[in-house]
């Protein structure tokens, strides 16, 4: 099988290179990526959240058509492999017959593994098929700027980064149900805490629920206006859609982002307010409603196989 390995926080435009010749140089379409859980840099305490969770990422490698994860567990262990060592477990695991790297991937213990030593063990395997590329080098594709994006809220400009919308796979739970009082329902989000969270605001949404696309208009803050929420929420007022879904397990794409959020002198004036984001939020859905990776995300996430196997090497 033809490999490529990273931690892939998400197949963003800077992976797409390596996704191609994936595909490209494969025979019969046998190639998978090679990642790890928890994130590298999480385990090690540099990166606090990553951009989605190990559910989620297994969603968008079935969008994205690649045909095998393989997900190796990050501990102390494995940290501290050689490169040599690593290699030779991960033969062990896997059945590889060649691999796609970039030019600055580095492995093993303290990163002490680079592209070029990872060739030489191959190929004292008579593993012969091996292309190092040289990736896009703009700042821009790098999961630590994507993600810097979406915690400052501008998730329009991460999904040209991406490629594709970010999202999140939430359940719903029981809130104080206010918004029925304003005849604007919303479903609370439980917030995963293994995964960043947008900056405060109003953001219009994309949300799937049994198998059909709704707009959204969805607020994460803490309801400045009545002064009774300490911690931080997520609440999605779905448009054209009633029923009961305490409990389920929906899907939101992030569309754009419309505002912060503000503290109102009265009901009336947070009422005012919602009629206008929800005005906002079906104009920008019917607009920007990205019609191939919703239907595809439709297809997979109805499947609900999404939790792949996490492999221990050691």
């Amino acid at each position: 099988m033809l490999i490529t390995i990273g931690a892939f926080d998400g197949f963003h435009k800077g992976h797409a290179k390596l996704l191609e010749l994936c595909r490209k140089n494969s025979v019969n379409n046998e190639w998978g990526v090679v990642t790890f859980y928890p994130h590298p840099s999480e385990f090690m305490h540099n990166l606090n959240h990553p951009m989605f969770t190990l559910k989620e990422r297994e969603l968008i490698r079935k969008i994205l058509g690649i045909p095998n994860i393989f997900v190796l567990n990050f501990d102390e262990e494995l940290k501290n492999l050689s490169p040599e060592k690593f290699w030779k477990l991960l033969n062990e695991k896997i059945n590889i017959d060649g691999l796609v790297i970039g030019s600055d991937f580095h492995f093993g213990k303290e990163r002490s593994g680079d592209a070029k030593s990872l060739e030489n063990f191959a190929m004292s395997q008579n593993i012969n098929k091996i292309l190092i590329v040289d990736l896009l080098n703009k700042s821009d594709f790098s999961s630590s700027n994507i993600r810097e994006k979406i915690l400052a809220g501008d998730v329009k400009q991460a999904a040209e980064f991406l490629g594709y919308n970010w999202f999140v796979i939430g359940s719903v739970i029981h809130g104080n149900e206010r918004g029925r009082t304003m005849k604007f329902p919303t479903a609370n989000i439980n917030l995963n805490a293994d995964k960043i969270i947008p900056s405060y605001g109003v953001y219009s949404t994309a949300v799937l629920i049994n198998g059909k696309w709704y707009c959204g208009a969805l607020s994460i803050g803490n309801n400045p206006t009545f002064h009774d929420v300490n911690e931080t929420r997520a609440e999605v007022h779905i448009l054209d859609f009633s029923g009961d879904i305490y409990g389920d397990e929906i899907l939101i794409l992030f569309l754009d982002r419309l505002r912060g959020i503000k503290t109102f002198s009265d009901k009336e004036s947070l009422i005012a307010q919602i009629e206008i984001d929800t005005e906002k939020c079906r104009k920008i859905y019917n607009e920007t409603k990205p019609e191939k990776f919703c239907e595809l995300a439709k297809k997979f996430y109805t499947q609900k196989n999404l939790e792949p196997e996490i492999i221990k090497l050691c």
